[in-house]
């Protein structure tokens, strides 16, 4: 495995928190340079529209961020399932195998049903009917499973929250 010099030393918080900065801090950049570089460049078509110059380089920087997080995310389940299957699936008396499937069944689960029971009603936008089915069902899934999971997110903190209340009324 490729070893970056003082990486290893490194706990995962402080690496976490550096790739943050470096994803803001390119972020920052790239948009910057959007907003502040030929940004009221006049559309060809219809100069009422602007048509910013580096529009392209701005989604080339999404796809890129896209792509990685993409790459990241199949390692990390491979990983994950991986490691549950190594051990004995309980670390510390936390059944740690059984909430990894779980956790990786439901968010599947959830972009299954989220994009079969998505909407095909067709859109206008800038001006035009937009009606291509699968990706108004794939932009469904993503806008509905984000607020599905964030609402199950924060009823878990609360569920975790109220955890000590629950232990003392149960005696």
């Amino acid at each position: 495995m490729m070893k970056i010099k003082g990486l290893a030393k490194m706990d995962e918080e402080r690496i976490s928190q550096r790739v943050l900065y470096v994803i803001v801090a390119l972020s920052a950049i790239v948009f910057l340079a959007f907003y502040l570089i030929g940004f009221d460049a006049p559309f060809a078509a219809d100069s009422s529209f602007n048509a910013p110059l580096l529009t392209d380089v701005l989604l080339g920087f999404m796809w890129f961020l896209f792509a990685v997080t993409l790459i990241v995310s199949v390692v990390a389940v491979v990983r994950g399932v991986r490691r549950a299957n190594q051990n004995e699936g309980v670390t510390n008396g936390i059944p740690a195998r059984k909430i990894t499937y779980i956790t990786y069944g439901a968010t599947a689960l959830i972009l299954l049903l989220t994009f079969v029971f998505g909407s095909t009603q067709a859109m206008v936008v800038n001006g035009q009917n937009f009606a291509d089915t699968f990706w108004l069902r794939m932009s469904d899934m993503f806008v509905n499973s984000s607020l599905l999971l964030l609402v199950l997110a924060a009823g878990v903190v609360i569920f975790g929250a109220t955890r000590y209340y629950r232990k003392e009324h149960r005696k």
